[in-house]
């Protein structure tokens, strides 16, 4: 028995036990919201982690590695919308853009990595890799030297400047630049496969393989590496092991139209133009907008007399041509020309300039110029321009406001700088019309230096065999304007005369 007292029991309070139900209650509520919407949308996904560019640049040099180099484009490309700081994604993007043939876009996206960093020598140096794959051989050069300026130990920014060199005929100085660039960095990629290039193009095809097959040795997996070796055995007279290095670079990347390309062409030259006739089609698939490719498809069913077939095939290789001769538009210039006189070439008088730029990057097809006079003096202060390009369809505007008079026997002209004729003089618009200061004109490119003198000639002779001579004059006359001496040409103006005298 518990003889002591016993301890007082404490008392809650009313507005203890109030505060504590009241919590109760909001817990119970709470608890009835979550499962209600569990039972509701049971299938909501569960939040995942927004990707960051830094993944996108990771996955871009992985694929580059495994030879897919148009994924390695697109995540390269996801990583810069992402507002990458870096200017090294730019650089890359660049280079693989000119590898692919992208060469307008990889020219904005090299002039953008050198805006981004003006002294980085890896910039001007694939800045000059993109000018010359746009054929801007002089640019390219000029670029090259810069990046050298600014770390004369890079080997890369050598390399592309031999390239560019050869591509402009300076051979001794290619292959000065070459031997440099092997000289400072013999475990670079580019600087062994502009080696080769070096060596092919001066004939020198055993030197040029052994080159890109060292390079070879560094990336295993780069299509365009196996194509090289295999136009240089062709050279060679290495048939067999030509087809064999084309048919590794559709396999190493089975999205090459060049790989399927090169094995057509091989296929086509053995004569088996229905095997040509095969990887030629699936190259067509690869990329829509490869002009050769439809050009030999269309050879191989002209080969088997198949002219119905042949007719689209070498129509859209002749468009796709004259897209791409367009689309090496550079510039734009105005000079005062007489009324009289032949346009064949601009005057030293050039009054205004602008370089061609794409529109956006989303529509590279599209370019602009902006047009400002060579100087404020004489009446030219406040005078401006501008031109527009579809090289697509070759459609063009011509612009130019606040412009001064000329004389009576004068007139301004438009020439296009990079864009020839088809007998090879520069695309000019003729004489231009001022009304008060202004010219406003839609003009058309076309046609243009490009597609390949046979295209005309085939297709031209096609429409014959068809009795179709109405439709073979026109091509016969632009083939003429390419070559005036070209015998095929000749000899379809010839057939036609004589079925026009039955």
């Amino acid at each position: 028995m518990y003889l002591g007292s016993r301890p007082r029991r404490r008392r809650s309070s009313p507005w203890r036990v109030l505060i504590l139900l009241i919590l109760i209650g909001v817990g119970v509520y709470v608890l009835m919201q979550v499962r209600r919407e569990h039972v509701e949308t049971p299938f909501v996904p569960t939040p995942t982690p927004t990707r960051t560019a830094t993944s996108y640049l990771f996955e871009a040099d992985d694929l580059y590695w495994e030879g897919d180099i148009q994924a390695s484009i697109a995540m390269y490309e996801r990583a810069i919308e992402l507002h990458v700081e870096s200017v090294e994604p730019y650089i890359s993007l660049a280079r693989l853009l000119a590898l692919e043939g992208r060469t307008i876009e990889a020219v904005e996206r090299a002039e953008q990595a050198v805006e981004r960093m003006p002294n980085n020598a890896r910039a001007w140096a694939v800045l000059g890799m993109t000018y010359d794959w746009h054929g801007e051989f002089q640019e390219a050069i000029e670029a090259c030297q810069h990046g050298i300026e600014l770390a004369p130990e890079y080997a890369e920014a050598y390399a592309y400047l031999a390239e560019a060199y050869a591509d402009d005929g300076d051979w001794a100085r290619a292959t000065e630049n070459a031997e440099k660039a092997l000289e400072l960095d013999d475990q670079s990629v580019d600087v062994h496969r502009n080696y080769g290039y070096v060596m092919e193009v001066q004939g020198n095809y055993t030197r040029a393989l052994e080159a890109y097959a060292q390079a070879l040795e560094l990336h295993p997996n780069l299509a365009y590496l196996y194509i090289a070796i295999g136009k240089n055995q062709l050279a060679l007279g290495q048939n067999d092991a030509a087809l064999e290095s084309f048919e590794k670079a559709a396999e190493v990347s089975p999205s090459s139209a060049q790989a399927y390309y090169r094995l057509g062409r091989a296929y086509y030259d053995r004569g088996e133009p229905a095997t040509a006739q095969e990887y030629l089609l699936t190259a067509t698939e690869a990329d829509p907008r490869f002009g050769a490719a439809f050009g030999y498809l269309a050879f191989t069913y002209w080969s088997r007399r198949n002219y119905e077939d042949a007719i689209p095939n070498l129509e859209r290789a002749i468009m796709l041509d004259s897209q791409a001769g367009r689309r090496r538009a550079r510039g734009f210039l105005v000079s005062v020309e007489a009324r009289q006189g032949a346009l064949d070439s601009s005057s030293t008088e050039v009054v205004m300039r602008g370089d061609f730029d794409p529109v956006s990057l989303d529509d590279p097809d599209v370019l602009v110029a902006s047009l400002v006079p060579e100087t404020d003096e004489g009446g030219w202060k406040g005078a401006e321009g501008s031109v527009v390009l579809d090289t697509r369809t070759g459609a063009y505007t011509v612009t130019l406001e606040a412009m001064p008079e000329t004389r009576a026997d004068q007139a301004y002209v438009g020439w296009f700088d990079g864009v020839n004729t088809l007998s090879g003089t520069p695309l000019s618009t003729g004489p231009l019309t001022l009304d008060g200061g202004l010219v406003e004109v839609e003009l058309e490119a076309t046609p243009v230096e490009g597609p390949r003198i046979d295209y005309f000639y085939t297709l031209g002779l096609a429409h014959y065999f068809l009795d179709e001579c109405e439709k073979a004059y026109p091509l016969f006359e632009a083939a003429l304007k390419i070559d005036p001496e070209d015998a095929n040409a000749q000899r379809g103006v010839q057939l036609c005369n004589t079925v026009g005298t039955n």
